[in-house]
This record gives C-alpha cells, sequence and structure tokens, in this order.
C-alpha cells in the first residue's frame, strides 16, 4: 500500500519502546517528544521533526521515506553525547533488526548524519545540544 506514514508519531512511538535508551538511568531519560517539554528536569531528551523526504528504493514507490532529525538536548555536554550516540547508535542497528510500530515497519534506517554538536549558549533552552539525522524507510 503506497503512502505516507506518520513517522514524527511513529518514530518516538519506536524510541519510547526502547527500554535500553528511555527511562531513569538511561541515556535519553525523558523520552521523545514533538515539542520542547516545558519542564524538562534532569537528563536528556529527544525532540524529532520530519525534515523531508528521502529518494525512493524501489520503481513502485511503495515505501515512506521520511527524513527526520533529532535533537538531543540535555543539561551537560557529557549526558547530551552520550544520550545522542546512543540514539544514533539504535538507529544504525536498525539495518540488522527491522522494527515494527502501530502496524507498520521501519525496514531500515540509512543516511545517518551525526551526532553534531550545536552551540546553543545563547538561547535560553538547555545549553548543550546534539543533532542526529536519518532516512527511515517505512512500509
Amino acid at each position: 500500500m503506497p503512502g505516507y506514514v506518520a513517522a514524527v508519531t511513529l518514530v518516538r512511538a519506536w524510541i519510547t519502546a526502547q527500554p535500553d535508551l528511555v527511562g531513569p538511568g538511561r541515556p535519553i531519560a525523558l523520552g521523545a517528544f514533538r515539542q520542547h517539554p516545558r519542564s524538562p528536569g534532569q537528563g536528556a531528551y529527544v525532540l524529532l521533526s520530519r525534515i523531508g523526504r528521502a529518494a525512493d528504493l524501489v520503481a513502485e514507490d511503495v515505501l515512506d521515506s521520511p527524513r527526520i532529525s533529532a535533537s538531543i538536548y540535555a543539561g551537560t555536554d557529557e549526558a547530551a553525547e552520550l544520550a545522542a550516540t546512543a540514539y544514533a547508535n539504535a538507529v544504525a542497528a536498525l539495518k540488522g533488526a527491522p522494527a515494527a510500530v502501530d502496524g507498520h515497519a521501519f525496514l531500515v534506517a540509512d543516511d545517518i548524519v551525526g551526532p553534531l554538536l550545536v552551540d546553543n549558549h545563547d538561547s535560553d533552552r538547555e545549553q548543550w545540544q546534539f543533532l542526529v539525522d536519518a532516512s527511515f524507510y517505512c512500509l
């Protein structure tokens, strides 16, 4: 069935379901969001957005290929970097282990860029931010 998927919703659900990534004492303690949380408290969190679409893998165009940008925020440089690295590794692991989420399947994630440090020192947000962008191929 060709068409687009609600990619940010699906990636957010996938991140939240990763027990090695999300929760107290984990690299992304606070989880994934579509908007900045009002009171982020202690720990790293991920802000997700769809930033485009990758080229089709097959001529039949049966896959959606959303490009997802993950902005990882934390109160320290080390916490932000550890969270971004853990997220990037989890995304890269989809190449060998496709994931099912809400009736859809992430077959593979590719073209991973990052973790990249963003200088956020002149904003009122958390001072430490890393970006990880990836293309997800979804059924």
